[in-house]
């Protein structure tokens, strides 16, 4: 794959750290990388490691040279046949809009917030996928550039933790001798981050004071950088010695962070001085966190490292924590231990690297000869069958790389930018004839679509979706999908016409299969595959502590998740006897019921009810995933929607799944296949609900590998499924 990474500048900074470490790790995988910037100290290092360099002077803002740019880069990418095309800036993002429309991906990578103002948002270009390097800069894009949730994807920063590690000393001489416990900020020193600098100089007489071995060292270039060499001579001078040693900039941190004891800053190079070994005090003028440890590590990765929403930095607090480490020398160790674990573990290079080329696999555009229509009750409003549609993509995505794919969705607009793939409006007879005319196939499926339990019209439109594509010429295809319930002699008549006359059949469950059988549909073209939804992507482990602190959850907070269905008469009495449960399970285990919903238009008004009466929380889901999200932290969880059940499967948190009809066979059918519990309608009362409830949590770390494996079983049954498919129309083209 052929990459081009362009950003502004490449001189000293995290961000043109990022660039530098993400071009060299995909160059080290086999893939051709090339940078674009205005050049710096860092492109030259690049350059001398064999990395080719690209010199525009894409940093400046004179909206005149932008057109000359833009032309200037279309016509690089087009000489060099880049795959790839993955800005790290503002100006450069803008330079490349639009450019997917020529058969680049087109990547935008948020590492700040930008300033805002209208026509500031109005140039932005974010990409037909969008990375950002924590929770709360993804909530940032999609609240004020109203980015779709599902186009903004979360990759925290890697660190080279070969490079830097407690054994990368060498060049820096030491500051003192005999060896002095040694305190280090650093930071670009500009007035905006310097905060925790002028902090430190201001606590160094207290602290020399009771450490007369102690020597601080401020390393950093900017605008405050003079007014911090004043505070440094001034308290030298009042202490008769050199305490304060400012540095400057300076190119690689490895040597001199890996002689440090503790460290006092933010963002990466708080994470390169973890990897190195030291205690680490996260503080700059954003927030402050205080100490890096497990404890804090989660709270920590929402904000990049940047304390972003924490408390002011104050000179107590920093103090409170500076005595803490300097007092206890083995307290001072287990935090370096622990920062350094979790740097590897969660934050090396190689993690970011694999996951970026992930998304680049994801955003190219398919360029291969065979093209599918895919249709459903997609872009409808209901997250589940939102879930179908995405894992369909991401199962589609590895079984067939160059396969073009359109879906039929209610919102086309909308729906191309959530998803990344074109759409076309499923309520218009001619788009979808348009649609089946430019494919070999149409492939409907996920969810229950052919049923008539609410009325005739559902069922009658997906059978004549598969008429319509046949006389199209293309292949008519059931996917994923499960039947029923078929009431009437007519109703089932008309389905067994129409499947006989599909090319393949694949359902999710066997009991789907046997009414097929019933029906009269050969047996020949009935496969058993599984839910598209278990391919869908899981969020990354810190969306959970995200989306409950944006609720007002404290951290550790036990919870459950409940998820309603409304709708029906009958629904509404198995609602309330399940609120009636949850009243008693959270009482009696201190556990908070947590509410999401799945399908707003129909349970909406239900979980609404339901929530004031325990005093429990409704959080809205962004994008669907935001369910596995809630699942993955959660005790376990009670629902009354499949796709949750599913969903607990894939993350694989004990649930039990509740009935709201007689007849209705989904829940029981996936439960007994991903070894999940259930109840049927009829052996519904709040006393089973609750000593069900009580089964999940006493049962729970028993459960939990039994799930993972019925799970990852049914994972390659769809799998398998999708390359079946993709099989028969390669043959068949």
């Amino acid at each position: 794959m052929k990459i081009l990474m362009l950003t502004d500048r490449m001189g000293l900074g995290g961000a043109e750290t990022h660039v530098a470490l993400l071009s060299r790790g995909l160059s080290a995988m086999g893939h051709e990388v090339c940078v674009l910037s205005a050049g710096g100290c860092i492109a030259d290092e690049l350059e001398a490691e064999g990395i080719p360099q690209i010199r525009l002077p894409v940093q400046t803002k004179n909206p005149f040279r932008w057109l000359q740019l833009r032309r200037r880069i279309r016509r690089v990418a087009r000489a060099e046949d880049f795959d790839v095309l993955h800005a790290h800036a503002r100006v450069p993002a803008f330079l490349i809009r639009g450019i997917r429309h020529a058969g680049y991906a087109e990547l935008v990578t948020v590492h700040a917030r930008f300033s805002l103002s209208p026509l500031r948002r109005m140039l932005s270009n974010w990409g037909s996928q969008t990375v950002a390097v924590s929770e709360d800069l993804r909530t940032y894009v999609c609240d004020a550039y109203g980015v779709p949730a599902e186009q903004v994807h979360v990759i925290a920063n890697g660190i080279d933790c070969a490079h830097f590690s407690p054994r990368a000393r060498a060049s820096f001489p030491p500051l003192h001798t005999p060896e002095p416990t040694r305190i280090l900020f650093a930071s670009r020193l500009d007035a905006d981050c310097s905060r925790g600098a002028e902090l430190l100089c201001a606590l160094a007489p207290v602290l020399h004071q009771r450490f007369p071995n102690l020597r601080i060292g401020i390393a950093g270039g900017g605008n405050a950088l003079p007014h911090l060499r004043a505070m440094a001579r001034e308290q030298n001078q009042a202490l008769g010695e050199n305490v304060i040693t400012l540095y400057g900039a300076v190119g690689d941190m490895s040597p001199l962070l890996s002689q440090q004891d503790i460290f006092i800053g933010v963002s990466r190079v708080a994470m390169e001085a973890a990897a190195c070994g030291c205690a680490v005090i996260l503080c700059g003028n954003e927030g402050y966190l205080g100490i890096l440890d497990a404890t804090s590590a989660t709270r920590a990765a929402l904000s990049n490292f940047c304390c972003r929403g924490e408390v002011a930095a104050s000179e107590n607090g920093l103090r409170a924590d500076l005595l803490t480490l300097l007092n206890d020398p083995d307290e001072r160790q287990r935090c370096a231990d622990e920062a350094r674990t979790l740097i590897q573990t969660h934050f090396n290079a190689e993690r970011m690297c694999r996951e970026t080329l992930t998304l680049y696999h994801r955003a190219r555009m398919p360029k291969g000869a065979l093209h599918v229509t895919v249709g459903g009750y997609f872009g409808c409003g209901n997250a589940g069958d939102d879930l179908i549609l995405q894992g369909f993509l991401a199962g589609m995505r590895d079984a067939a790389p160059d396969l073009r794919v359109t879906a039929l969705t209610a919102h086309p607009r909308k729906n191309a930018r959530r998803f990344g793939v074109p759409c076309v409006s499923r309520k218009n007879p001619l788009s979808c004839i348009r649609a089946f005319l430019e494919s070999d196939a149409f492939l409907c499926g996920g969810g229950s679509l052919l049923q008539n339990a609410t009325s005739n019209r559902s069922l009658l439109y997906y059978l004549h979706l598969l008429r319509l594509s046949r006389l199209c010429g293309a292949h008519p295809i059931l996917y994923s999908a499960g039947i029923g319930p078929l009431r009437g002699k007519r109703a089932r008549r008309q389905a067994a016409k129409t499947l006989e006359r599909c090319d393949y059949i694949s359902l999710r469950d066997p009991e789907s299969m046997r009414m097929l059988e019933q029906i009269g549909v050969s047996r020949s073209l009935l496969h058993v595959g599984a839910d598209m939804a278990l391919l869908a992507p899981l969020p990354p482990a810190t969306r959970a502590p995200s989306i409950l602190a944006d609720h007002g959850i404290a951290a550790g907070t036990r919870y459950f998740c409940v998820i309603l269905k409304g709708g029906s008469r009958a629904a509404y009495e198995v609602c309330r006897m399940l609120a009636a449960g949850a009243r008693m399970i959270a009482k009696r285990h201190a556990l908070l019921p947590v509410f999401f919903v799945l399908d707003p238009t129909h349970d909406g008004r239900a979980t609404q009810v339901a929530a004031r009466v325990l005093h429990a929380p409704v959080i809205p889901l962004r994008e669907p995933s935001d369910a596995a999200a809630l699942l993955s932290a959660a005790e376990f969880a009670v629902t009354m929607r499949l796709h949750a059940l599913v969903l607990a499967s894939c993350v694989t948190i004990p649930a039990l799944g509740v009935c709201a009809d007689t007849d209705d066979e989904k829940i029981p059918s996936f439960a007994r296949l991903c070894a999940q519990d259930y109840l049927t309608r009829d052996a519904l009362s709040v006393g089973a609900l609750v000593e069900r409830m009580e089964a999940l949590l006493s049962d729970r770390d028993r459960l939990r590998p039994l799930l993972a494996d019925a799970a990852a079983d049914l994972r390659k049954k769809a799998k398998k499924d999708l390359a079946n498919i993709v099989t028969m129309l390669y043959n068949s083209k």
